[in-house]
């Protein structure tokens, strides 16, 4: 069955975990750079210019460790708000699996499957979707899973 109508899957919600609380503190270092220069700078003769390398490299920091971590919140805050969107308005459907291929990804080449999913259910009309899956030899041709959909935007997440 081939459909029109491309579904997009809901991102991936933050999860706690060694690696996340890993990143989290080198970002927490990054936001901390900047301040801790542009206070550095502040010792410096006035005139010297190892003191104004330390406040450029100060406010560049300053700026960018602001922005990772703001940009980091966004997107969590964004990923939570799609999740709590499709608890809201989503309704239960099935997916069945289409067809699945292996692939690498990463620069360890960490293995992969490459799903294409028809979703249907009801008050849905069917629609295609695409699912990147570390769990490999999961989603096998002709396997059917459940789904949470939105209907009107086709925002979609694996159930189970």
């Amino acid at each position: 069955m081939t459909t029109d109508r491309e579904g997009k899957e809901a991102p991936e919600l933050p999860v706690f975990t060694g690696f996340g609380c890993l990143m989290g503190f080198f970002m927490t270092v990054l936001a901390l750079i900047g301040p801790a220069l542009l206070w550095i700078s502040t010792h410096f003769a006035p005139g010297d210019d190892d003191g104004l390398v330390v406040l450029a490299m100060g406010i560049v920091f300053t700026i960018g460790g602001l922005a990772t971590v703001g940009s980091q919140l966004w997107q969590n805050a964004k990923a939570r708000e799609a999740h709590r969107a499709l608890d809201r308005t989503g309704v239960r459907a099935t997916a069945e699996v289409v067809s699945s291929k292996r692939i690498w990804v990463g620069e360890v080449s960490t293995p992969a499957d490459d799903v294409d999913l028809v979703v249907t259910g009801p008050g849905v009309t069917p629609f295609s979707a695409r699912v990147l899956t570390e769990e490999v030899g999961r989603y096998e041709t002709g396997t059917v899973v459940p789904v949470d959909v939105d209907p009107r935007t086709l925002l979609f997440r694996l159930a189970d």
